[in-house]
This record gives structure tokens, sequence and C-alpha cells, in this order.
């Protein structure tokens, strides 16, 4: 008889666990973060223009970015508000208040800067909406201009994010 109690109180004690940790997960899932549009720079001098293949990937990785962050729990992606308009870079007080109307309590802000033709650099950071303050930032090099190493990069950085996931996660 006693070994059923203790069987019986081992079971509750992991129904209990097991619901903290759904309700944690649920509440982290309600951080709410706005992915702002990745900036480009290509300073490497190739002759031939690249732009429409850059952009391509730009928004490949930044569409990988949202969708890994999202799948993980962590975060819910918001826009922002549809009748805003595009704020110009580096606006910072224009991108917090379109966040703020959107909800989010964290901006996310990344910028990819092709050095050479092995060569690119990728910075992400993540801000409070209410006062701007960087809460995590990666920086990152990757070799090779192809999609399959934006795609490496992308899923370096989420990675990173969600391993390490900014205050108050």
């Amino acid at each position: 008889m006693r070994k059923t109690y203790v069987v019986v109180a081992r079971l509750a004690g992991a129904l209990l666990l097991a619901s903290v940790f759904v309700a944690t997960r649920a509440a982290k899932a309600e951080e709410t973060l706005l992915l702002t549009p990745f900036g480009y720079l290509d300073t490497s001098g190739e002759p031939r223009d690249q732009s429409a293949e850059h952009a391509r990937r730009l928004a490949a990785m930044e569409t990988q970015i949202k969708d890994s962050l999202q799948s993980k729990g962590l975060f819910r992606i918001v826009a922002p508000p549809q009748d805003a308009a595009p704020c110009p870079q580096g606006e910072t007080d224009c991108i917090l208040g379109q966040a703020r109307t959107a909800g989010a309590k964290l901006v996310l802000a990344g910028a990819v800067q092709k050095a050479s033709t092995m060569e690119s650099n990728v910075w992400m950071g993540v801000f409070d909406a209410s006062d701007g303050k960087r809460v995590f930032f990666r920086q990152a090099t990757f070799r090779g201009d192809t999609d399959d190493a934006w795609r490496h990069a992308a899923a370096f950085l989420s990675r990173e994010i969600v391993e390490n996931p900014p205050a108050g996660q």
C-alpha cells in the first residue's frame, strides 16, 4: 500500500513539474519581438553587380531567423503597424516607436557586410523596445557567397539567440 502512495506522489510531482514547464514555455512565447529588415553593404569591390542575389539572400536570411525563433517558442514575431511608413536607415526613435505600437518588447536588427569574395561579416542585436538598450549581440564572419553559406550563417545566429536568450527571457 505504501508503495502505491510513493508511486502516486511521484506521478503527481512529475505532472506538477510538467505543468510548470508548459506554463513557463507559454509565458516565454509571449515575448514579442519586432524583426527589422537587415542592412547590407558590399565593400568587396567585385566588378559584377550581385545586388539582386544579395537582396534575395538577405531576405532568405531574415525569414530563416524569423521562422527559427518562432518555431522554438521563445518569441512571437510581430510586424510593424500596417499604416506605418518605413523608418529611415538608423532612425532608432522611429524603429522603437513602431515596435511599441506593434506591442513588441524587443527589437531584432542586423546587418551583413560583404568584405571580399570569400568573406562576409554579420552583426545581430536585440534591443529593449522601451529604452533602446542592447540586451543581446552577436557578430560572426562567414566564408563564401553562396546560398548555403548564408543559410549556415542564419542558422548560427538563430541558434545563438535561442541558446542565449536576451535578458528577460
